[in-house]
């Protein structure tokens, strides 16, 4: 029984001319860290060059009464193990000495006692913006923390390269601060002269978003106790 394929070029082009496609070069960083640290802070969100969406994984293990085995869902993984940040290094090497204070807060770099998770602990907010720098999704790590910077490594016969540092942030687990935006569904996309025109919803979508603000001490309350992911404590 041959059946018509629903996929069609025609529709595909006209949906992604009239909504777009997200980009991986409209992003920005914020750094909030501990608050014995928030001078300096604002330099090291603007020398953010690459960074990537946290994971999700839902763990499961195998379950079976009768029959065919199936995975049955256990917990959920925020990937709190660590994401990477790679940031540009200024001349004064202020980024630099600012991942190493934070580190040293961590775990003190004379006595190598570990301090509290209050006095080190910060958020990462992660925000994805459009053409016209409105942001259309947003993430913040929460208890984030360094837990590891690479190497930068020095040579006499490299020019015009620059210290581009590597940072591996741990945290708790991580939530979407742009679950409240309004969704923009257009009613309509309709093709004319070869373009498409778009009859959008009257929602309050067309005005601009405003992310909550991100909270430093944030702690596991309520429905948010079960969000725990990989990070460490």
């Amino acid at each position: 029984m041959s059946k018509k394929a629903h996929f069609s070029v025609s529709d595909f082009r006209s949906t992604v001319l009239a909504t777009g496609l997200a980009r991986t070069n409209r992003f920005e960083i914020k750094i909030i860290p501990p608050v014995s640290l928030r001078q300096g802070s604002e330099l090291v969100s603007l020398m953010a060059e690459q960074a990537s969406f946290p994971i999700l994984n839902i763990q499961t293990k195998p379950f079976k009464i009768f029959g065919p085995a199936f995975q049955k869902p256990i917990t959920s993984d925020y990937g709190g193990e660590g994401t990477s940040i790679v940031f540009h290094v200024d001349r004064e090497m202020k980024i630099k000495r600012f991942f190493n204070d934070w580190m040293h807060k961590i775990v003190d770099k004379d006595m190598y006692t570990v301090g509290w998770l209050n006095d080190y602990k910060g958020t990462v907010v992660i925000r994805q913006f459009d053409e016209q720098d409105m942001a259309t999704h947003e993430v913040e790590l929460i208890d984030a923390f360094p837990r590891n910077i690479n190497l930068l490594d020095l040579n006499h016969t490299s020019t015009n390269q620059t210290h581009r540092l590597n940072v591996l942030f741990a945290y708790r687990y991580w939530r979407d601060l742009s679950t409240s935006r309004p969704s923009e569904t257009p009613s309509r996309i309709t093709i004319i002269n070869d373009q498409p025109v778009v009859t959008p919803t009257k929602t309050k979508a067309n005005e601009p978003f405003k992310a909550p603000s991100p909270r430093l001490a944030d702690g596991l309350d309520g429905d948010r106790g079960n969000q725990v992911g990989a990070g460490t404590f």
